[in-house]
């Protein structure tokens, strides 16, 4: 055993950079980058979906990212031919336009489901809403949040039965952070409308970056988890109309 992982090491070494990239394929042609899943919870793969990554790799280039996604990257003449095969074999592909774009973590293989149902209210109706600019909302089933939903734009963060939102993080660069705690203990009821309010504000502001929006707009949070949060709908609109945006 020991032989091999030292063999399998040095040739981890040797292993060439790519000769085929979004960036290098794009600058030949008219090339464009889909953003694939296993699932938006579900995170093991199948053979026949290595089957048709690998067969699309053959004209194009297959990526994975750190986004816990598959960067595929086709010619846009294969677009359609490629999202049928994609779908056949239970592939998600996520929206090319800016809307909102949830990375779910995997709940434990199936082990923690409580949070299941708000998920996938959460995805039905917030997943690939049309957004000035992509916002990423990590969901994690637990407080053990392994899926590192608060380096993303938007954080829930799921227990017994309620919510923390995170926000604002910087994920790259040399100011990177995480997000802040922006709401505590949101009851599950509340979230889907709380998260539409949130992303409605941003895309009704002039600030372009997420995190710069949650930055600047402390108030309103503050608002909102002084006054209850959802409980009363007239201090819902009072207290969106008197954000500074």
């Amino acid at each position: 055993m020991q032989e091999y992982a030292k063999k399998n090491f040095e040739k981890a070494l040797q292993l060439p950079m790519p000769n085929k990239t979004f960036a290098k394929l794009k600058a030949t042609d008219d090339y464009v980058a889909l953003i694939v899943r296993p699932g938006l919870i579900n995170k093991h793969l199948t053979s026949d979906q290595l089957i048709v990554l690998a067969n699309l790799e053959k004209f194009g280039a297959v990526k994975y990212s750190a986004g816990h996604s598959f960067i595929v990257t086709v010619h846009c003449s294969h677009i359609e031919q490629a999202m049928e095969k994609l779908t056949e074999v239970n592939l998600y592909v996520a929206s090319q336009t800016p809307s909102a774009l949830f990375k779910c973590c995997d709940f434990c293989d199936g082990d923690l489901l409580d949070g299941l149902p708000l998920a996938k209210d959460l995805l039905e109706q917030v997943e690939q809403m049309p957004l000035k600019n992509r916002v990423r909302i990590g969901f994690n089933a637990c407080t053990q949040a392994c899926y590192n939903a608060v380096q993303d734009d938007l954080a829930l963060i799921f227990h017994n039965g309620k919510v923390d939102i995170y926000g604002g993080a910087i994920p790259m660069g040399r100011r990177a952070s995480s997000g802040h705690l922006l709401l505590k203990k949101v009851p599950e009821n509340q979230v889907i409308d709380l998260v539409k309010n949130i992303l409605g504000k941003y895309n009704a502001a002039s600030i372009d970056k997420f995190s710069a929006f949650v930055h600047k707009n402390k108030t309103y949070f503050d608002q909102l988890q002084e006054g209850g949060l959802y409980d009363n709908l007239e201090f819902k609109s009072n207290a969106a109309s008197s954000v500074n945006l």
